[in-house]
């Protein structure tokens, strides 16, 4: 769930374990189906293993990611 950003942050919250880097993935294709990319668009760059992540998101600016998430 997209709950809105926090400065230059997103929060979204996600309902899975984070085990075996699962959250990540959730997170990633959670992404990538709300902004309609394939899952390969959404990729992490940092912070694997942390709560904070930094992704990187191909094919879109972020004018147009805030416009699609509608946050």
């Amino acid at each position: 769930m997209v709950c809105g950003w926090l400065g230059e942050a997103l929060k979204v919250k996600v309902h899975a374990p984070p085990a075996e880097g699962r959250a990540t993935a959730v997170l990633c294709e959670f992404l990538a189906d709300e902004l309609g990319l394939p899952r390969r668009a959404v990729t992490v760059l940092r912070g694997d293993l942390s709560r904070q992540k930094i992704l990187r998101i191909t094919a879109l600016t972020l004018a147009e990611v805030k416009t699609k998430l509608g946050v």
